[in-house]
């Protein structure tokens, strides 16, 4: 065999081993990590945001391998269109998040007409519109990405020292003066993903996005929180610092995420800019979790000593929220507690009185499942909540980490306009 056919058959083989990929690529968009569980838990993270270079490597090999068979397909018809209609196919259901993005608008704009009324994109004026992305998909943006305006970073501002511990936030605020900008100095309070027992802020907590609302003009407080060490959790975070840990319960995380917003209000919104008349919790998955305590407990009486009073609460952003705590990471269960399990679950802690609410959701996600997170909105709708659920087909759990994708411009498009829309709400 010469080196020719040598290559070509290595070409072969890759060329094989890529549609392999791309067929489980195709699988974990449709079913997510809650078909296979384990490790795949973790993979769907990645799959729905890179499944247009999957695609992109799908449609490559299948013309390679259209001309590696060329021979074929005179004395081996079935077997030379078997293969390319294999490939096309793979290709096919790895196109299935992008060809999706039309309905996800569709979703999005009807949930804003509900919350906000039908003439809400005319309730922007043209010169906060200038700041925004202009339409909620560009493909060119997928490879180009979506600019961002010059902002400043502090990182590892001590907040609280105690209980063997010690905390910290990263602050992310707009160069120019925020009044002249469209999020005006709103403070928001983002907390990171990680099972209450993992991660950090920073790297896993999305760092694009806090540089991109600081672009707008709100200040973006990153902090971090007690973590539980007494649970074996399986799929920590690599980088999870230890000064963190804790024998902690979800009480006492939110009691950490309490003392950050007293310190807020006496000292870090002053010397960062930051509205306390508009401030928003946002967090991811467990994170998300919190913030919905915060947003909709501030005003519940059990809370009313944990969270300053002195401030704003204009919306909460959980995205891929589970709606309540799970019972053995409090101090007593439902059983033997229920005022205090209802004390952190969110539509126990919703009223008419609490502000607008934004969830980010994709539906193959195999950690929070979508019909927990329909439920949600549907139950926080009926305690009077503004609610606009945001659902992404296909994608799975912690699919904003690309903020250039289909799913992540999307995202932002919504986002920068709830943020915008609801400070006015009073």
């Amino acid at each position: 065999m010469n080196k020719l056919k040598i290559l070509k058959v290595i070409i072969g083989i890759l060329s094989i081993l890529v549609l392999i990929g791309g067929a489980f690529w195709a699988f974990m968009l449709f079913f997510g990590g809650r078909a296979l569980k384990g490790i795949t838990i973790v993979i769907e993270e990645f799959v729905a945001q890179s499944s247009v270079l999957m695609l992109g490597l799908c449609i490559a090999v299948t013309l390679l391998l259209m001309k590696l068979l060329a021979s074929r397909r005179i004395n081996h018809p079935k077997q030379y269109y078997a293969i390319i209609l294999l490939g096309l196919t793979i290709s096919g259901f790895n196109a299935a998040s992008l060809l999706a993005t039309p309905y996800t608008i569709i979703n999005a704009n009807q949930e804003f007409d509900e919350a906000f009324g039908l003439n809400w994109e005319n309730s922007i004026p043209s010169n906060v519109q200038n700041y925004f992305l202009p339409t909620p998909y560009f493909f060119s943006s997928h490879f180009l990405s979506i600019p961002e305006r010059e902002i400043t970073v502090e990182t590892d501002v001590l907040f609280y020292t105690g209980e063997n511990i010690t905390l910290y936030f990263d602050v992310y605020r707009p160069i120019i003066p925020a009044s002249q900008l469209p999020g005006n100095g709103s403070i928001i309070i983002n907390l990171h993903p990680g099972a209450w027992m993992s991660g950090g802020k920073g790297t896993w907590n999305m760092i694009s996005t806090s540089k991109y609302l600081a672009g707008q003009g709100y200040v973006v407080f990153d902090i971090e929180y007690g973590l539980i060490d007494w649970f074996e959790y399986g799929a920590e975070a690599p980088d999870t610092p230890e000064y963190v840990m804790g024998n902690f319960t979800i009480e006492d995380q939110v009691r950490h995420i309490g003392i950050f917003t007293n310190r807020c209000v006496s000292e870090f919104a002053a010397t960062y800019g930051g509205n306390l008349d508009s401030v928003y919790f946002m967090g991811r998955s467990a994170g998300a979790h919190l913030a919905g305590v915060g947003g909709l407990g501030y005003n519940y009486d059990f809370h009313n000593t944990t969270f300053s009073p002195n401030m704003t609460v204009k919306g909460v952003i959980p995205l891929y929220p589970p709606s309540a705590a799970p019972e053995l990471l409090l101090k007593q269960n439902r059983t033997e507690n229920p005022d205090l399990y209802n004390a952190y679950d969110l539509v126990h802690l919703a009223d008419n009185q609490d502000p607008p609410v934004l969830i980010f959701q994709g539906t193959s996600d195999g950690q929070v499942w979508i019909e927990l997170v329909e439920q949600l909105d549907d139950d926080l709708e009926a305690k009077g909540v503004d609610c606009c659920l945001l659902k992404f087909p296909f994608a799975g759990h912690a699919n904003d980490f690309v903020l250039s994708s289909n799913i992540g411009q999307v995202w932002i498009y919504y986002l920068e306009r709830f943020l915008y829309l609801t400070q006015n709400i009073s």
